[in-house]
C-alpha cells in the first residue's frame, strides 16, 4: 500500500494550458497527453471565455482548476494570470493543439533542466514539425547529456529559440526573471530578451508531440477588405 504522505516528482509540476475556442483539438491534446503523465496539479485559462472548450477541459481535468477572466486580456497576460496560481518548481507548459506521441519521462526531463543552467526550457514539438532547410538543419547542435539527445537551434537565428509557447518545461522562477510577460508584445521579444542573456531553447533531438491547429485563434487571419462585401 502506497503512502499518502509521500511525495512524488509529480507533486512539483504544473501542468498549465491556453485554451480556447478549440475543444475537438483540446479533446485530441489532452487524450494523448494526461495517458502519458499522471499530472497532479492542473491549470487552465480560456481567454475567450467559451463554454463548449470549458466543458472539455472539465470532462479531462475534473480536479483541475479553470481560470475565465470577467473580460479578454489578451495571450500573454493570460499566462501571467495563470502562472501567478502555480504554487511548484516547475511548469509543464502546453498549448490546446498539440498530439503527444511519445512516452514522457519527467523525472529525466527534470534532471537535464537542472543541470542546464543555460537553458530556459526543454521543448517538446519535433523537429520533423519545422519547416527547415537542408542549410539550417547543418547548423543545428546535437549533443548527448543526462543519456538524452538533445538539441539547440541557436545557430539558425540571433532572436529566436530564446524562447517559446510550444509545449515545453520549464521553472516558474524562469517566468518570474521577466517580470511578466504582459512586457512584452510577441513571443519573439521574449525570446529576443533571453537570447540577450546567452539563454536558449533546448529541444530533444526526437521531440514528443507534433502540431494539429493550424489556424491562430488569438491571431485571426485578416479579410482582405474586397471580401469583406461577399461575407
Amino acid at each position: 500500500m502506497s503512502d499518502p504522505n509521500k511525495t512524488t516528482i509529480y507533486d512539483n509540476i504544473t501542468l498549465c494550458l491556453t485554451i480556447g475556442k478549440r475543444p475537438i483539438e483540446l479533446e485530441k491534446t489532452l487524450i494523448s497527453l494526461l495517458s502519458r503523465v499522471p499530472f497532479t496539479h492542473i491549470i487552465a485559462i480560456n481567454d475567450f471565455r467559451d463554454e463548449e472548450t470549458n466543458e472539455i477541459f472539465r470532462k479531462y481535468c475534473p480536479n483541475g482548476k479553470l481560470i475565465n477572466l470577467p473580460k479578454q486580456v489578451g495571450h500573454h497576460l493570460a499566462i501571467d494570470h495563470m502562472y501567478q496560481e502555480v504554487k511548484t518548481e516547475f511548469i509543464f507548459h502546453c498549448e490546446d493543439d498539440w498530439l503527444f506521441t511519445s512516452n514522457i519521462d519527467i523525472q529525466k526531463l527534470i534532471e537535464v533542466l537542472n543541470t542546464s543552467s543555460n537553458a530556459t526550457m526543454i521543448c517538446f514539438r519535433k523537429l520533423s514539425d519545422f519547416s527547415f532547410t537542408e542549410r539550417e538543419l547543418n547548423k543545428i547542435n546535437h549533443f548527448q547529456h543526462c543519456d538524452l539527445s538533445l538539441v539547440h537551434l541557436k545557430n539558425l537565428h540571433k532572436q529566436w529559440y530564446g524562447y517559446t509557447f510550444n509545449p515545453h518545461l520549464t521553472t516558474i522562477n524562469t517566468w518570474k526573471q521577466t517580470n511578466g510577460f504582459k512586457n512584452f508584445k510577441k513571443e519573439r521579444h521574449i525570446s529576443r530578451w533571453f537570447r540577450k542573456q546567452s539563454k536558449y531553447v533546448l529541444f530533444l533531438e526526437n521531440g514528443l508531440c507534433q502540431h494539429i491547429g493550424f489556424e491562430s485563434i488569438s491571431n485571426p487571419k485578416k479579410t482582405p477588405w474586397f471580401m469583406r462585401f461577399f461575407n
